[in-house]
């Protein structure tokens, strides 16, 4: 054996080339992070728009939280922390016309079909009008953003160091 056949690589800067894999990826997880909390806050305004309304209490308490890393993944949380949220949500809506009563006073002919005059008087929101399965229809809504969200990141990721 000819010890001169030897074929060798060396990859100088090694170290220099794994810092800037480190770097991009700290700015790419907080690139999808930003991204991630826009779509969550695209997601509030939909719930707002879409949740039913009588005096706002369920609208105001609507809210979503940051973007925030949970082992390997990247997650938004929100809802409501009111404990009929969850009824208004999937409760089937009644059939008819009814009246309201609150606080001693009589309102007739209030609900139509399960929503009253403070929800028809809701615009529709990309497409869906306000009422039950506000939570649902927000994130049906807001599907097509999820793609755009991560082309958007995706971009942005390629930009960093040019």
């Amino acid at each position: 054996m000819v010890k001169d056949d030897l074929f060798e690589i060396q990859w100088e800067g090694l170290d220099e080339f794994a810092k800037i894999l480190d770097k991009m990826d700290k700015q790419s997880e907080k690139i999808i992070m930003d991204e991630m909390t826009k779509l969550g806050m695209l997601a509030e305004e939909g719930a707002k728009a879409l949740v039913h309304h009588d005096h706002g209490d369920l609208e105001d308490s609507l809210s979503f939280d940051r973007a925030r890393k949970e082992g390997r993944n990247i997650v938004v949380r929100g809802g409501s922390n009111l404990e009929y949220a969850l009824r208004r949500h999937e409760e089937p809506y009644r059939p008819g016309v009814h009246d309201k009563y609150e606080n001693g006073r009589h309102y007739p002919n209030y609900y139509l079909n399960g929503r009253g005059r403070g929800t028809h008087r809701k615009p529709k929101w990309r497409g869906y009008k306000p009422g039950r399965k506000y939570l649902e229809n927000t994130i049906k809504a807001i599907e097509p953003d999820y793609n755009k969200v991560n082309t958007r990141a995706l971009e942005r990721i390629l930009e960093i160091d040019k």
